[in-house]
């Protein structure tokens, strides 16, 4: 069993880098049989260790600026939360909601990414308006920049690809390139037959949109989304102000980030709230052992910090 984890990780490391590669392109870099990653694929599929197959859109390209919303929500039932979120994620800017752990000190997370300021907060607007009367509390900030890793950890002897998010560009798309994007958000591995078939465009046509977006970088990579908890690990989250004085202190913590495998996410924000960053970790004794590196690296240049633990993703 412990052999077939082993290969399963790399495996799983191949699929976070780009899903859409041939078998015979992983079999290469794993040194695996085709027979055997096609197995156990299928079975990680079946187990819902794989959960989806999705793509890491860089909106800040398209000249949109990404601003994470918390909530900390009383007086509701799961479903309705769940209901109400579905609801807001039909929101063209919204990319992602979270439903959070109930030890954290934030209950729901919504990714909004928005052109200007007034649309964004037209879109927060919308959503305290949808939970009026049951929120407590909640906390709001815009990214300036974010490296992600995708889960490292898995093949920490290869060198992983790193998306970074930052610059604002203003490339314009056409609505076939969007239905491409949402397409691909739901099924990274659709067949190009298939894809073209749905959005009703010649294959060449979407061959080359899809080319074009990644030349650009506005498509930054085919990914597999993965449920941790089936691997014995579990993604810890934190959202962090840190005292802008201690800049030493925080490109300490930056190179921490960018050299432990175990690092998936790394933002710097505006706002009350000024970084964010994940870590995975398998167990108490490495998940003390990264809050103590954290710890060292940032001195006392930290001001406040909220754990927060991710339950449902619904996108």
């Amino acid at each position: 069993m412990e052999k077939e984890g082993e290969k399963d990780n790399l495996i799983l490391f191949e699929l976070l880098q780009n899903c859409r590669q041939s078998l015979s392109k992983i079999a290469k870099s794993t040194k695996l049989p085709q027979q055997t990653i096609s197995y156990r694929i299928k079975k990680m599929e079946d187990t819902g260790i794989i959960k989806k197959y999705s793509i890491n859109v860089d909106y800040s390209k398209l000249g949109y600026s990404r601003h994470s919303l918390y909530l900390d929500i009383h007086g509701l039932d799961f479903e309705t939360v769940n209901n109400y979120l579905e609801s807001i994620s039909r929101i063209d800017e919204v990319s992602c909601c979270y439903t959070l752990h109930n030890l954290s000190r934030w209950k729901i997370y919504i990714s909004i990414w928005a052109k200007d300021i007034g649309r964004y907060d037209e879109i927060q607007t919308a959503v305290l308006t949808k939970f009026k009367n049951h929120i407590k509390n909640y906390l709001s900030f815009q990214s300036v920049k974010s490296s992600t890793y995708f889960a490292r950890v898995l093949n920490p002897k290869k060198k992983a690809k790193v998306d970074i998010k930052g610059k604002v560009s203003y490339i314009e798309l056409k609505e076939r390139d969007w239905k491409i994007i949402r397409e691909l958000s739901k099924n990274a591995k659709i067949p190009i037959v298939d894809l073209a078939h749905k959005i009703k465009s010649p294959v060449a046509t979407v061959q080359s949109r899809i080319r074009f977006m990644k030349d650009k970088e506005i498509i930054q990579r085919f990914y597999c989304v993965l449920d941790l908890k089936k691997l014995n690990m579990l993604e810890y989250n934190f959202i962090v102000r840190v005292d802008p004085a201690y800049e030493k202190e925080l490109h300490n913590f930056m190179k921490l980030a960018d050299t432990d495998p175990r690092f998936s996410i790394v933002i710097k924000a505006v706002g009350y709230v000024n970084l964010y960053y994940s870590f995975i970790a398998r167990d108490d004794k490495e998940y003390n052992e990264l809050t103590q590196k954290i710890e060292k690296a940032f001195g006392k240049g930290i001001l406040e910090t909220h754990k927060i633990i991710n339950e449902d993703v619904i996108n």
